[in-house]
């Protein structure tokens, strides 16, 4: 099966993927070729939000969570929330997104270097191939590697 056609759809691998806000139609898609739970880490005011998305997924029988995370002041507590909500579906096919794979993207590539070994330079162009973070994420990446004894892979 083809992957959904989402905003910035990346399969990190067969178990995960980040992309940008998925519409209503996608969900049914999304169950279809095996996905079984959605993060959403964009707030009530980020572009495309959808109201009634959690909804959506347990019609479709997806476990859906929303991690609400301020794109102009992330923290490393965001990125704790984000970490102990995965850590127990990653065995399962999991989706994690924002409003447009922005801050998913960096999430995933933090929690992949740091608990399944990626190679940071590697996790790097994971999120180069969507977006060039700017200051307040390259500094949550450098601040949540550096607090786990991690060089950055971000400027």
């Amino acid at each position: 099966m083809t992957d959904p056609d989402i905003l910035n759809f990346v399969r990190l691998d067969d178990r995960l993927a980040c992309a940008g806000q998925p519409l209503p139609g996608h969900f049914p898609l999304l169950a279809a070729r095996g996905f079984r739970a959605v993060v959403n880490l964009a707030t009530e005011a980020s572009t495309g939000h959808l109201p009634g998305e959690a909804a959506l997924c347990r019609a479709e029988g997806l476990d859906f969570s929303w991690i609400p995370v301020p794109w102009d002041a992330p923290t490393s507590g965001d990125f704790q929330a984000f970490e102990a909500w995965l850590a127990p579906r990653r065995a399962g096919h999991v989706l994690v997104h924002c409003a447009k794979n922005w801050r998913a993207s960096l999430f995933c590539a933090l929690y992949r270097v740091l608990h399944e070994g990626r190679d940071p330079e590697k996790a790097r162009e994971d999120v180069l191939e969507v977006w060039e973070p700017d200051a307040a994420w390259s500094a949550l990446a450098r601040e949540v590697l550096a607090s786990r004894g991690r060089d950055p892979f971000l400027p």
